[in-house]
């Protein structure tokens, strides 16, 4: 009768010990997972979440491709994705808007421009956006209006890499051949990645990519590209509030 009574008590402390290692499994669990380093930025794979620029505005004639060799007639409202070029005529000028970066682009006349990447990832629950532009010819003028600290967006030409990276507000003039121009009022600068190394443009400065310096820019560029440049603010200011 002892033995079985003994037999009995040590199934049922063995029970409560087991449901007692059960109860604490979780909590083990959750202590090594706050262990666990941070994983790196990974893509989003929703494509409805995938980063976009808007044609907010197109004068003359200008055309789209989504593979480079179709062109068709690029009109206000259409919606343009990684891999999408973009050419203007001669007397032509469009302006895109990339709604996750708060970034305008107007593309002057006679300028060819390929949306070479645009991805999103997260880190630290925050969306990151890296976008980077192929300007084969012609000239652009960019409104950068961003608020998060880690998104880039990078410029290339005969120059390089142009590369923006920070939150708050940058004006740049880019062209083909490789000038640079920060506008005054900028406060992100602008770094050119180039054969000369790294050269960052500060506001009201201008990049020679002959010397590969940075200078104090041209009068020239102060009177009709200023006001443009202001015009072009507003409605990146405007469509940032949407």
């Amino acid at each position: 009768m002892k033995k079985i009574l003994i037999s009995k008590i040590g199934k049922r402390a063995r029970g409560v010990a087991l449901a007692v290692l059960m109860l604490s499994l979780p909590a083990v669990s959750r202590a090594q997972e706050a262990w666990k380093p941070a994983p790196p930025p990974s893509p989003v794979a929703d494509h409805a979440a995938a980063p976009d620029a808007v044609a907010t505005s197109v004068l003359g004639t200008c055309e789209y491709s989504d593979d480079s060799v179709t062109f068709n007639r690029l009109t206000k409202g259409q919606i343009l994705e990684q891999g999408a070029t973009i050419r203007t005529g001669t007397d032509a000028h469009a302006d895109l808007f990339f709604r996750r970066t708060g970034t305008s682009v107007r593309l002057q006349a006679s300028t060819d421009i390929k949306l070479e990447k645009m991805t999103l990832s997260t880190e630290n629950g925050l969306p990151l956006v890296h976008t980077l532009l192929d300007l084969r010819s012609g000239r652009i003028f960019t409104v950068v209006r961003s608020e998060v600290v880690g998104s880039t967006f990078e410029i290339r030409n005969a120059a390089g890499r142009a590369v923006v990276k920070g939150s708050g507000v940058g004006r740049y003039i880019i062209t083909a051949d490789g000038t640079h121009v920060t506008a005054t009022g900028s406060v992100i600068p602008l770094k050119v990645i180039g054969e000369n190394g790294i050269t960052v443009v500060a506001a009201g400065q201008q990049f020679d990519p002959k010397d590969g310096k940075a200078l104090a820019a041209s009068p020239s560029y102060w009177v009709k590209e200023m006001i443009e440049l202001d015009e072009l603010q507003a409605i990146t200011e405007a469509s940032t509030t949407k």
